[in-house]
């Protein structure tokens, strides 16, 4: 039997990949997938809120990797795939945190 899902779930885009997934209309991309593997749900929800605020008023790819450098220095990568038809996005993804399981960072 399936039950109903509390509204603040059923708002919620799960990801299978344990990133979340921001819609983001310019440069011709339709949302921004953040990944942060082997980092804690609450600072993923934060990276997540980060990368919102400043795909919000930086409306170019250009300017929003600019915002990014600026708000979080060295701690991701960016990626695009604008050749993909069905979903052209923006990937950003965060770094490991420092010591295990990546103690060579």
């Amino acid at each position: 039997m399936l039950r109903a899902l509390p509204a603040s779930i059923a708002q919620m885009s799960i990801d299978l990949d344990g990133g979340a997934r921001i819609a983001w209309a310019a440069d011709g991309f339709r949302s921004i997938h953040i990944l942060a593997r082997w980092r804690t749900r609450s600072e993923l929800d934060a990276f997540a809120r980060g990368v919102a605020d400043a795909a919000l008023v930086n409306r170019s790819l250009a300017e929003l990797r600019t915002a990014l450098r600026k708000t979080f220095p060295g701690s991701f990568d960016l990626e695009t795939f604008e050749h993909d038809e069905a979903d052209p996005h923006v990937v950003v993804r965060f770094h490991p945190p420092r010591g295990e399981p990546n103690p060579d960072v």
